[in-house]
């Protein structure tokens, strides 16, 4: 008897396992390349950001014979029947094609896009008709915005610009009709998308009541429930608070629906101060909620927070994405509906958005990474494996430390100013621990306790305090600069890794940081997520090396003795052999790492550079029997 979830999808035998076509029916920097480069911005020279903004610069400049001839000419070329070929060649068994609603009709409204050019459509569905692939037709641009993003077509600015009003619902099911009808008799088409990451500004009740007409609408052109889905976006909404309501607003009364998830693991603070343990737990949390639901995951990459790349011990950046990306494609088996890679076609420095790429270097494909079973109440095994502990654990009172803050950057000081700007760890975010009234000489190293009074020493000598509202570097250490430290764990020391806050001795509030604010804080006597640290030590790139789980022998944890090995005794504790500057590892070398920092040399600059531009000569990932871990349960 078929299950809940087979029954879901129409009686369909398998889910979608797909790549989206991004950047040809639907223009956005990336995945139109080298389109946006070729017409940038005359004012400044950079690339414009969305398909609405290229428009503008094209018709500036050119006649409307010569704009239509740059977009027959990309629209031409951009995707063949050979990337057809390739992606059915890659074991896909769908494409995702995203397209504004000029593709299918005349712009309307005083919009200024191109169209239309219904053809590409018919044309990408003979390809996949012949191929024996699938197709969700995504209406990726609605009338008037589904938001006031780049996604929808036009990115308006300042925010606020666009209002949900603005988006002209009778006319997008207007469209949606028509392009069932059109399609109707298109077997391939197995999926149709009402709209692409609506904004959350649109109340949520006034949603679901447009994609019930959608749907209805939909069905009534032809396309039944035994065959195609229709896909309804969930972006930035809670999944259970949008399923409640959908169910109250229709009774539950249509089949073959989904929810369309996003699943990206490099926006917002949340995932920017993930570290790579975190990052993967959140991949089988997204598991065990596509278990629930009749979903798909519409988009997806291989992307990370900046946090991910300090807090991934001496794995190599392929091996990181092989891990990132296979374990994505397992959890995403749950998924009811399957899902679509975001993109097919992406530059290549950007190999967490190519899809050719990321599969060519063995990225998605092979086994998952087995992780280690974890009871969620102490400490996460998983991240000893991957971040791993120097082999004295705590933190003692003049030891050089890193603190970094929930959005993923650490805390650097320059000058008097102390912000946190930057993802690595390196000389200008480098910190000590001091006792109030001693410098601490390497004699006194002591651990660090829960309520401990404490000084931090930066780098060139000055004393991080709290002046008024804000954190300074001060010459002098004083009672502004002394700090009674709490830990989260509430253990007795602070231990590498551990989250602690700081609260003032000066004012009794807590240090506290935001990503839209230049510099550090010190607002509010509350132990929130604004005022989490980690801290974490030098650790040497030897061990990091070493205890990477890519290196070790199959089945065998990072920091577990071997049958032969004994303990170090603690009179015998290893030193550091080199400092941790993590901006020298290759890992540090890609596209999402941040611009240089002050403290970064012209030469470490163009170094980055190189880097960049030598991306697609990663080496693909290791062969799973290489570098694999199978944790006992």
């Amino acid at each position: 008897m078929p299950t809940p979830r087979r029954q879901s999808r129409g009686g369909r035998p398998e889910p979608w396992r797909g790549v989206s076509l991004g950047g040809w029916l639907h223009l956005e920097p990336g995945p139109a390349d080298p389109l946006f480069e070729q017409h940038p911005d005359p004012k400044t020279g950079e690339e414009v950001r969305c398909e609405w903004d290229l428009m503008e610069v094209l018709r500036a400049s050119k006649s409307d014979e010569e704009v239509r001839e740059v977009l027959k000419r990309h629209r031409d070329t951009h995707i063949t029947r050979d990337d057809f070929v390739r992606i059915k060649a890659c074991g896909l068994n769908a494409v995702r094609l995203p397209f504004g609603y000029w593709i299918l009709t005349t712009p309307s409204g005083g919009d200024i896009y191109e169209g239309p050019a219904v053809e590409y459509i018919e044309r990408a569905l003979d390809w996949a008709e012949e191929l024996g692939l699938q197709v969700m037709l995504d209406l990726h641009g609605c009338p008037g915005g589904e938001s006031g993003e780049a996604p929808c077509g036009r990115r308006q600015r300042p925010n606020g610009t666009w209002r949900w009003q603005q988006w002209r619902f009778d006319e997008t099911l207007d469209i949606l009709e028509a392009m069932a009808k059109r399609f109707a008799n298109r077997r391939c088409v197995t999926g149709i998308s009402v709209c692409n990451e609506p904004s959350n500004e649109v109340p949520l009740a006034r949603l679901c009541q447009f994609y019930d007409r959608a749907v209805q609408r939909i069905r009534r052109a032809g396309m039944p429930a035994s065959r195609v889905a229709v896909v309804l976006p969930c972006f930035q909404r809670p999944e259970d608070k949008f399923w409640k309501r959908w169910q109250a607003v229709t009774g539950g009364k249509h089949g073959n629906i989904c929810m369309d998830m996003h699943c990206y693991h490099c926006f917002e603070n949340e995932f920017h101060g993930k570290s790579f343990a975190q990052q993967l737990r959140a991949v089988q949390a997204n598991a065990e909620m596509l278990k629930h639901y009749p979903m798909v995951v519409g988009e997806w990459s291989l992307a990370l927070g900046v946090a991910c790349w300090a807090t991934c011990g001496g794995m190599e950046e392929a091996e990181v994405h092989a891990w990132f990306g296979r374990l994505q494609v397992e959890a995403f088996k749950e998924a009811s509906h399957g899902h679509f890679f975001w993109n097919w076609t992406e530059r290549k420095d950007n190999l967490e958005w190519n899809y050719q790429m990321v599969h060519k270097l063995d990225m998605v494909t092979g086994p998952p990474p087995q992780l280690p079973m974890w009871d969620m109440l102490s400490e996460d095994p998983l991240e000893e494996v991957l971040h791993p502990s120097p082999l004295e654990a705590r933190i003692l009172y003049g030891e050089k430390v890193w603190l970094r803050t929930f959005y993923g950057r650490y805390l650097d000081v320059y000058g008097a100013n102390v912000s946190a700007q930057w993802p690595e760890k390196g000389k200008w975010q480098a910190l000590t621990f001091c006792s109030p009234g001693s410098t601490v000489k390497k004699s006194e190293q002591r651990p660090i306790r829960d309520g401990d009074a404490i000084i931090l020493r930066a780098f060139n000598g000055r004393y991080i305090s709290n002046v008024k509202d804000k954190v300074v570097a001060s010459q002098d250490a004083s009672k502004a600069s002394q700090w009674t430290l709490h830990t989260q764990q509430k253990w007795d020391d602070v231990r590498h890794r551990g989250i602690i806050y700081l609260k003032s001795s000066a004012t009794g509030n807590a240090m506290d940081a935001n990503e839209d604010e230049d510099g550090l804080f010190v607002r509010f006597p509350d132990f929130g997520e604004w005022q989490s640290l980690a801290v974490e030590k030098e650790v040497s790139m030897e061990k990091l090396v070493k205890s990477s789980p890519t290196k070790l022998p199959k089945g065998q944890l990072a920091g577990t003795p071997t049958s032969s090995s004994k303990a170090a005794p603690k009179s015998a504790r290893r030193k550091n052999t080199s400092e941790v500057d993590l901006e020298s590892t290759p890992k540090r070398q890609r596209q999402l790492a941040m611009s240089p920092s002050p403290q970064q040399t012209s030469q470490e600059a163009s170094r980055r550079s190189a880097g960049k531009s030598a991306s697609p000569k990663v080496k693909p990932a290791r062969s799973p029997e290489a570098y694999f871990i199978s944790f006992g349960s």
